[in-house]
This record gives C-alpha cells, structure tokens and sequence, in this order.
C-alpha cells in the first residue's frame, strides 16, 4: 500500500516553524516585561533607602537628597514607559501568536481532509483491484464449467454413438 505524501508538507513544516518562533518571541517578550517589572520594584527600593536615610541625614545635604530623589524618580518614570512599552510588545506578539496558531490549525484540519480523502481513493482502488480479480475467477470458473459442460457433452455423444 502506497503512503499518504501530504502535497503541502513543506508549507506545514514552514508554518510550524513560524509558530514555534513566535512562541519563543512571546517568552522573550515576557521576560522583557518581567525585567522591567524586577528594574521597577529595585528603583522603588533605593527610592525608599533614600527616603530613609534622608531622615538620619544631616539637614545640609537635604537638598543633594532632594535632586537625588527627583533624578531616581525620572528614571522610575522611564521604567514605567519601559514597561508599557513592554506590554504592548508582548501582545503584539501574543496576536501573531494566535494568528500563526490559527494558520497552523487551518492546515492541520486540511492535511486530516487530505489524509481521509486520500484514505477512500485507496480504498475505492482496492475494491476495483479486487473486483477485478472476482470477475476474473468468475469469468475463469465460467469458462471452466463451459469446457466441462462441452467435454460431458461429446463424451455423452461418442457414448450414444458407441450403443
């Protein structure tokens, strides 16, 4: 029996890839937006440390505190685009990952149809195959039976024709 040669394999082996990138590119994606997240949460961090020790420092570096403190939270607001940024990214590439999801199915449900229809010709080629070899041995049995029915006949007839 011959195997089933899907005629657009190179297309699902190219659509799988495709998927299989833009997995790796939402997980990248997700690790940038958990970086920015860790980034965000450190910056409050020293934010609070400078906080604090703006309290147990002398009041003459109170202003070095100040625009310290103004500096550190540009660079959280900064973060903070970042990781909208980030976000935005990441589902950019989670609806091209439905989509080649999508493309990827598609294909796969045409590759089930071609297998199936592919299934019943082989089918429908091995009952004519063995249609054939029935009308054969019939047609042979008939012509058997024929031959035998000819030969009892002359062999009647040689019988009659002896008495």
């Amino acid at each position: 029996m011959a195997r089933f040669v899907y005629r657009l394999q190179k297309v699902f082996e190219l659509r799988e890839r495709r998927k299989k990138e833009q997995e790796q590119r939402v997980v990248d994606a997700q690790k940038r937006v958990r970086e920015v997240e860790v980034s965000i949460e450190e910056k409050k961090d020293e934010i609070r440390d400078v906080q604090k020790n703006m309290l147990a420092s002398p009041h003459t570096l109170m202003a070095a505190h100040d625009s310290f403190l103004y500096h550190l939270n540009g660079q959280l607001d900064q973060l903070h685009g970042d990781l909208a940024q980030a976000k935005a990214v990441l589902d950019h590439e989670r609806q091209l990952l439905i989509k080649a999801q999508a493309d990827l199915e598609a294909l796969v449900k045409h590759k089930e149809k071609a297998r199936e229809e592919w299934l019943e010709e082989e089918k429908k080629l091995e009952m004519k195959r063995l249609d054939e070899v029935a009308g054969q041995r019939y047609f042979r049995a008939q012509l058997e039976k024929a031959e035998d029915d000819a030969l009892e006949a002359i062999l009647s007839e040689e019988e009659a024709l002896d008495y």
